[in-house]
């Protein structure tokens, strides 16, 4: 195939926009990334459960990861740094917020980048879960799947075990768990959650370009260590109550969603823009960093960008169906749709209740 003068834009910096980034550039495409947020996000983010060290020197043979723990964590920081360090800072654009293409049925589909249009010979979605790019190739969108993983990073110098344990009240599982990771200036932290069953109408929807939004502690609702009290030990009450007096825990909803279409024209979505799954199922970063790789092998594989993005799209559908089935096999744990999705609240005033009974 002939790769010379193809203008790529990319729409979103985080993993997957900045792994296809740099594959693409690798091939010879001239690649421009535009990010709605306005500095990059080295600082930002929790622990990758794990990451694929051969699949991330695939897509960057150059450099090394550093900060990790054993088998565990990555901070999702040096992830991001590391990928946007095989990058020329001028190829990434700060601060430019995408939320319309013009022409996208065209072979030259146009984005407005400060008042002026600019032709592309493809635009890559890479920009999460309430992608704005994504309504240009599928009418699916993301679908609550019943329960809420609630986080905290934690220093471990203010507890020194994670939480752990689950329980399993009327049919439907609760589970706290963590592990260790080192974050940001070397921290040592514990990235843990507790995932439980709550109504959609009491979570919120997902913001733009990211999963979920987010609650500050101080927002906690006055059920939360009430919840923990009654369904797990005291060990972890107390790693709960340490992590909302010197930490950060905020409510993620879990989204899901699959699609049949991830190409449409020479609009492409990658990443969770293209398929959600929870993070149970472990593959949030991995996934889309496999998804540059596999389109970095279909502009290899194809004679032209139609033929490539027809094997792309046929391999991401296939990988994103997949990934989908598992999310769903955790909600049938945490969310079976056989039994109704009760408030924590109602589940705390329930138990409580039967307390006092058991007490008289």
């Amino acid at each position: 195939m002939n790769i010379q003068n193809i203008k790529v834009a990319i729409v979103g910096s985080s993993i997957g926009g900045l792994s296809a980034a740099n594959v693409l550039s690798r091939l010879g495409f001239e690649v421009t990334v535009f990010e709605g947020f306005s500095e990059g996000f080295q600082n930002r983010g929790g622990a990758l459960g794990s990451v694929n060290i051969q699949l991330l020197q695939t897509i960057l043979p150059t450099g090394t990861i550093q900060k990790r723990i054993g088998n565990h964590g990555h901070f999702y920081g040096d992830l991001w740094q590391y990928l946007y360090d095989g990058l020329p800072k001028s190829s990434i654009k700060f601060g430019v917020d995408i939320q319309e293409i013009h022409n996208p049925e065209s072979l030259k589909p146009t984005l407005e980048i400060e008042g002026k249009l600019q032709d592309f010979d493809l635009i890559i979605g890479a920009d999460g879960g309430k992608s704005t790019i994504r309504k240009y190739v599928t009418d699916a969108v993301p679908q609550y799947a019943g329960y809420t993983l609630w986080r905290t990073l934690l220093s471990t110098d203010k507890i020194g075990y994670p939480p752990n344990g689950s329980k399993t009240s009327n049919g439907i599982r609760y589970e706290t768990l963590g592990f260790p990771f080192i974050g940001a200036n070397q921290e040592s932290l514990w990235n843990c959650g507790v995932y439980m069953a709550m109504p959609e109408s009491e979570v919120e929807k997902p913001t733009k370009n990211r999963q979920v939004s987010t609650q500050n502690f101080k927002q906690l609702p006055d059920w939360f260590l009430p919840f923990i009290e009654h369904l797990f030990d005291k060990p972890t009450l107390k790693f709960w109550e340490t992590a909302i007096q010197y930490g950060k825990v905020s409510a993620h909803p879990v989204w899901e969603f699959v699609t049949e279409k991830v190409v449409n024209n020479r609009v492409v979505l990658l990443g969770d823009a293209a398929h959600m799954a929870s993070p149970r199922t472990g593959a949030g970063a991995y996934s889309a960093m496999v998804a540059a790789v596999v389109l970095e092998t279909a502009f290899k594989q194809g004679k032209n960008i139609d033929e490539s993005l027809k094997l792309y799209n046929r391999n991401t559908v296939d990988r994103g169906r997949e990934l989908y089935n598992r999310s769903r096999q955790s909600a049938s744990y945490f969310a079976p749709g056989n039994r109704k999705i009760v408030s924590p609240k109602v589940l705390v005033e329930r138990l409580q209740s039967q307390q006092n009974l058991n007490m008289e």
